[in-house]
């Protein structure tokens, strides 16, 4: 659905919050530093032949080591919120055992962010999973919310001095769809969909026992997940059976974590096609997991057509190209999406403050090419910021974006290859350099969101 609406002269209210997101293994190198063990990633990427390059996050951006030296960099680019994420093998390199140091890492983080006047937004977990727990049956088991809980609880005592927004998990049905169906990303497993709605379901409830454990000890935290939305149509739409593709499409990758969160159950087509799938007792849980989101971010990027197929096992559904749409090095462009699932937390789910979590642009670097000028990635974000605001001129009660990504990094299976930074690296010598659409990002933060010809 598109709606046709102006954007208002300032659409944005003072206070919205201009941020940036990155992740622990994707920028940090050196993820077994001082006394951190290894996490499913870092197993994975040393499989040969798994990551375009063989590449692996070793090194990534050494944000490790060079961290001051970031922090200042967002201070230039005037951001008033950094979104980053916790390294888990760092703080529990065994079961049941804090790491000091690993701690100790993220509070000179923070207490540099803080110094420099922006907020931090704390990732919990953002897919680097201990290898420990992974051989323990990982998130598929539910013993593994027990040392989530556990996890969590040891960053809100330590940390939470610090930080008063966390965000629990990211993605986490694409943690566990393509761990454990698609097979190309960590753990590396394909086609257990019993692993794939045990995890996932597992993860929500972690979720949920993170946010009882911050509430009750009172320190003023509050705590959200960041889930990927992706909009779905019909390959097309006057085929009775492209629609119901779509929408089960829908049902899976958007409303499976929502429904379950604001409306304690899961989409009945889901749970008509998948329902021997899922642990046992498991509607148990769902009483706990309803309700328990103070916030909820969006990851936005993309949209996809589905076809009907009878191929595909309990879907029915295959992804097509869009004919005529335009594309990133990635994905299909679809501004209009990121409106699009803004107002459905708005009519569907209770308007809950939200935020874009993740929002941005992959564009490899080419021969004969600046690779500082990056303007597709500007009209990129031009478009899809401008239907934030007409979002929140809708009332919306949308709070603050985050740009994806602050650097160039390891791009998962993609490697070094897809770069998504504002702040370009060169992998070889680690220099930073400012990309046209950081010095684009930095005046529009200075103007609130009015952005720059």
């Amino acid at each position: 659905m598109i709606w046709n609406c102006q954007v208002p002269a300032k659409p944005f209210p003072d206070g919205f919050l201009w941020g940036i997101a990155t992740a622990a293994y994707q920028i940090e190198g050196y993820p077994l530093a001082d006394g951190a063990c290894p996490s499913i990633w870092h197993e994975f990427s040393h499989r040969r032949g798994k990551i375009i390059g063989n590449d692996n996050g070793d090194l990534a951006c050494d944000h490790y080591h060079r961290y001051a030296e970031d922090i200042r960099i967002l201070r230039e680019l005037g951001v008033k919120a950094y979104r980053f994420s916790i390294a888990w093998p760092r703080v529990f390199p065994e079961p049941h055992r804090l790491n000091p140091k690993g701690l100790d890492f993220y509070k000179r983080i923070l207490d540099l962010l803080l110094e420099a006047g922006i907020e931090p937004f704390v990732t919990i977990f953002h897919w680097d999973e201990p290898l420990w727990l992974e051989r323990q049956g990982g998130f598929s088991r539910r013993d593994a919310v027990d040392h989530f809980a556990e996890y969590g609880q040891a960053l809100f005592r330590e940390l939470g001095n610090r930080v008063k927004k966390w965000i629990s998990l990211n993605e986490p049905l694409g943690f566990a769809a393509q761990g454990y169906v698609l097979g190309n990303y960590a753990p590396g497993k394909r086609w257990d969909l019993h692993a794939m709605i045990c995890s996932f379901h597992h993860l929500l409830l972690g979720h949920s026992r993170l946010a009882e454990a911050l509430h009750g000890m009172g320190t003023g935290g509050t705590i959200g997940i960041a889930e990927a939305q992706i909009l779905t149509r019909p390959a097309d739409p006057d085929r009775t059976k492209d629609r119901q593709a779509a929408r089960m499409m829908d049902a899976l990758l958007n409303r499976f974590a929502f429904e379950g969160l604001f409306h304690g159950r899961y989409p009945q087509e889901l749970v008509d096609r998948l329902h021997r799938f899922f642990p046992k007792g498991y509607e148990e849980d769902l009483p706990r997991i309803k309700g328990s989101l103070d916030f909820v971010g969006i990851n936005y990027y993309e949209r996809e057509s589905y076809r009907h197929s009878a191929l595909m096992p309990y879907v029915h559904a295959k992804q097509v190209p869009t004919l005529g749409a335009r594309r990133s090095a990635m994905w299909e462009i679809y501004p209009e999406g990121i409106r699009y699932f803004l107002r459905r937390l708005k009519e569907e789910y209770g308007n809950l403050p939200c935020y874009v979590t993740e929002n941005g642009f992959p564009l490899p670097e080419a021969p004969g090419q600046d690779p500082l000028a990056d303007d597709e990635r500007i009209e990129y974000l031009k478009e899809h910021i401008a239907m934030v605001g007409q979002a929140v001129a809708e009332k919306v009660d949308c709070r603050g974006y985050f740009l994806w990504s602050l650097f160039d990094n390891f791009e998962w299976d993609l490697g070094y290859r897809m770069r998504f930074g504002i702040i370009r690296v060169d992998f070889k010598i680690l220099v930073r350099q400012w990309k046209k659409s950081a010095f684009w990002y930095q005046a529009l933060i200075r103007t609130n969101g009015q952005a720059p010809d």
